[in-house]
């Protein structure tokens, strides 16, 4: 902890990459996908702080943590490469996150009785990183991909002959 970060939280400055490439709709969208996902994470951590601990299950500041740090991970690591599926692989890891750590919320509410003040502060910033986010996506270059032997992401008539 620091005078600067009181309160130790995350800053997305900290994971800035390299100039190269800055001016790409993918590489905008993502840096601020990036920024709101951080947004996210320290709202997230702030939100658990006040939930209680249950030593018998999971608790519940474990999963929204876990989900919250997943995803700036997962849009560094789709910024890193500029294969379609790769990074769709990345953005359905991303989706799925933030959606398990809004269905958390209801836990905040309903189960810990977290004011409903704190868990819409979440809330709004899910919806816009939701916002953001399909901008992101739909900024992928289509036409940069490899065949994806699950033909989760590419049309499978695109294929070489000889893939199984």
């Amino acid at each position: 902890m620091s005078i600067d970060n009181p309160g130790n939280f995350f800053n997305a400055e900290d994971f800035d990459g390299d100039e190269e490439d800055r001016l790409k709709p993918v590489n905008l969208y993502g840096q601020e996908l990036f920024r709101k996902a951080i947004d996210i994470l320290n709202i997230t951590r702030t939100i658990g702080d006040l939930l209680p601990e249950d030593e018998e299950l999971p608790s519940t500041k474990n999963l929204m943590m876990e989900n919250a740090m997943k995803v700036p991970a997962k849009i560094k690591g789709a910024m890193a490469m500029d294969t379609y599926s790769l990074m769709m692989e990345n953005a359905v890891i991303i989706k799925v996150n933030i959606m398990e750590l809004k269905a958390q919320l209801w836990a905040c509410e309903e189960l810990h009785g977290i004011e409903e003040q704190y868990v819409n502060v979440l809330k709004n910033e899910i919806t816009a990183f939701k916002e953001i986010f399909v901008r992101w996506v739909t900024s992928f270059d289509k036409t940069n991909d490899l065949p994806d032997e699950w033909h989760l992401f590419n049309n499978p008539s695109t294929f070489p002959e000889d893939d199984e």
